[in-house]
């Protein structure tokens, strides 16, 4: 969460988990009243404006850990899945990942967490 004070706007970011279908995203009225008033329980500068709202779709794998890299029984499909909301967090490192897989490059992270995140492992 980023909090800019001086102007009484916060920045927001719920890592919520609610199962839909898949459909176009918006930010529920409920959702952002209640994440102001959670935020301003906290914090002693109230919130006095919404400046703009923003929503997306997360993906989850089945394990809750990034899928990363070619498919095994495609590999011109390249996997970058499964942020839950964590993609702005993850993304540096997530991308080099991809990339090194993708190119044929050694990854700088050790293999058994490299093994962790392709999507190799959810089709055993």
């Amino acid at each position: 969460m980023v909090c800019q004070a001086r102007c009484g706007c916060a920045d927001r970011l719920p890592a919520d988990e609610d199962p839909v279908e898949p459909h176009d995203a918006w930010a529920d009225d409920m959702t952002l009243a209640e994440g102001i008033a959670r935020y301003e329980a906290m914090v002693t500068v109230p919130v006095t404006r919404m400046l703009a709202s923003w929503a997306g779709l997360r993906s989850f794998s089945p394990d809750r850990a990034l899928v990363l890299g070619p498919d095994p029984q495609d590999p011109d499909f390249i996997w970058s899945a499964g942020q839950g909301g964590y993609g702005f967090q993850t993304s540096p490192a997530a991308s080099q990942l991809v990339a090194d897989l993708t190119m044929g490059r050694n990854p700088e992270l050790p293999d058994h967490i490299v093994a962790q995140l392709t999507p190799d492992r959810l089709r055993e």
